[in-house]
């Protein structure tokens, strides 16, 4: 089983995909979040592989503060998505393999997951048919920024996700999202730019993997 702290950085997945991706237009962003779904995992397969900053917040349930980390988070879709902390702690998710690993340590662990079952992943990897059984989504435009809100309908769990984009809807911003539990964890994202390499989605040489 993937522990908590694995699992927080898989629900956000989807969305520090968004950046960098021409979308739909910002009044069909607004009247379709389906479309704009659909839109987006067109032209996902179309990117290259990127790269950018993120400052990721995690409150727990009944809590007002909370742990911030950051660090650098590649993609290269459909294939890998990788997010490293600063710290030196880093995840590598690859065709439903997980590699986790702490920098200078000889050793590392792989986890198996189902990709179109996870929150967040399935909205890459499920048909839009599928998904509108699984959540209710909504979107909204103001001046400054896209927003889309999704949420799973009731009796199907309490996972809440607010993903906020630029003006222009080509970079995200922002996501936040409460999961099962009633924690609350918050993305910001900035500066990406094309990696121009895929040397980062392959798992490092010389660790000893123990599968879990």
């Amino acid at each position: 089983m993937i522990t908590l702290r694995i699992r927080r950085p898989l629900a956000f997945l989807f969305t520090i995909t968004l950046a960098a991706v021409a979308l739909a237009p910002a009044s069909q962003a607004a009247d379709s979040p389906w479309q704009l779904l659909d839109n987006l995992r067109l032209s996902l397969h179309e990117s290259g592989p990127l790269t950018a900053r993120f400052v990721q917040t995690y409150i727990p349930a009944g809590f007002d503060t909370g742990d911030q980390e950051q660090g650098h988070l590649s993609l290269w879709l459909p294939a890998c998505l990788r997010w490293s902390y600063d710290e030196g702690r880093s995840f590598l998710v690859c065709d439903g393999e997980v590699h986790q690993w702490n920098e200078g340590e000889l050793a590392g662990r792989v986890f198996t997951i189902d990709p179109a079952e996870e929150a967040g992943l399935d909205l890459l990897l499920v048909d839009s048919g599928t998904l509108q059984e699984r959540y209710v989504a909504s979107s909204e435009s103001t001046p400054d920024a896209q927003v889309i809100d999704l949420s799973m309908p009731p009796g199907k769990g309490s996972y809440h996700a607010r993903i906020t984009l630029n003006a222009d809807a080509t970079r995200v911003t922002a996501f936040e999202y409460v999961d099962s539990e009633g924690n609350r964890t918050s993305f910001t994202i900035e500066a990406f730019q094309a990696l121009g390499h895929t040397a980062l989605f392959r798992p490092p040489a010389g660790l000893e993997w123990t599968r879990e």
